[in-house]
């Protein structure tokens, strides 16, 4: 069995291919069982154990195991951590990957499949919120799909964004302008595309600050209780996620409005596979503002999985 550290993982799975890949994969999504999650002792109470399995209809399939480890930032290691187990088509297990660079990968290019189909195709501004390990595959993301020329970082603290910033520089290139920002709602009404990577509980982005022809892209939140974009940005927005079961389950940013009768489950216009099957329709004229929502799906795990076993020359041997 091969175990492929996250620099392998990198070299074989570059972005491009991989939003490619995903496309392919949302055309015909197979079934895969909802996450599960379960406490983990210790901390402050707040510790996760995530199960994400998919499996293909030849049977292939990988499993993710999550932790999240929300004090691991007092110690400076990751929040969210992982293991990704790959299985062949006959039930073998074929290979170990560092699920936290699929992940990584995986979410950044998801976004950019929807971003392919919902920002606009002249989006040069790129706003990047979060300071995590995430935040830096969402800028290579967008970049691979639009034409970025400035990349602008907001977090709440300072040399956090500078680090980010880095990581960004050497995963886009030099020949796009990357800096931070001290205030969101600053850059906020300048931007094309605001891509949210954060694990915040009260909303940090307001739908006032949004100018017309916005994509916002939330990724952070994975939980009913947490809140990246207030209801003024999902009033204003057409609304699209990764996948309904998963996001009618978990995206705070949606469920907490559809609870309260903000807005109702027809708002929601559709979900990936719908988008690259063509049910339906992404952006229609220059002034919308769209938002879209992922928490996360298995099948795009097993995607990335099937890219990376595929690509390495070593797997069977």
């Amino acid at each position: 069995m091969r175990v492929l550290g996250a620099t392998e993982i990198r070299a074989l799975a570059p972005m491009p291919r991989l939003i490619e890949a995903l496309r392919e994969a949302f055309r015909d999504p197979p079934e895969s069982a909802v996450r599960q999650m379960a406490p983990i002792p210790g901390g402050k109470g707040d510790r996760l154990l995530l199960y994400m399995p998919a499996f293909d209809r030849a049977g292939g399939g990988a499993i993710k195991l999550v932790t999240i480890f929300p004090d691991n930032i007092e110690r400076g290691l990751p929040t969210i951590q992982a293991a990704l187990l790959v299985f062949s088509e006959t039930g073998t297990p074929v290979a170990v990957l560092d699920g936290a660079m699929v992940t990584r990968l995986r979410t950044g290019a998801a976004s950019a499949l929807a971003s392919s189909y919902l920002s606009r195709t002249d989006s040069e501004h790129l706003v990047v919120v979060g300071t995590g390990a995430q935040a830096p595959y969402m800028a290579l993301g967008h970049c691979a799909v639009r034409p970025i020329r400035r990349v602008t970082v907001y977090g709440r603290h300072e040399e956090r964004a500078k680090v980010t910033a880095a990581e960004i520089r050497s995963l886009v290139g030099g020949e796009i302008e990357v800096n931070i920002a001290s205030a969101l709602d600053n850059v906020a009404p300048i931007a094309d595309i605001i891509s949210c990577a954060t694990s915040s509980v009260q909303p940090v982005l307001a739908g006032e600050w949004l100018r017309p022809g916005t994509f916002v892209d939330l990724v952070g939140g994975f939980s009913p209780d947490k809140r990246e974009a207030n209801d003024e940005v999902v009033l204003r927005s057409r609304l699209f996620v990764d996948t309904y079961e998963g996001a009618l389950a978990e995206a705070g940013d949606l469920i907490q409005p559809l609870q309260r009768g903000l807005i109702g489950r027809d708002r929601i216009e559709g979900e990936l596979s719908d988008l690259v099957s063509g049910r339906a329709m992404g952006r229609r004229g220059a002034d919308e503002i769209i938002l879209f929502k992922s928490v996360g799906a298995a099948i795009e795990d097993l995607c990335a999985a099937k890219l990376i076993v595929a690509a390495d020359p070593a797997v069977g041997k």
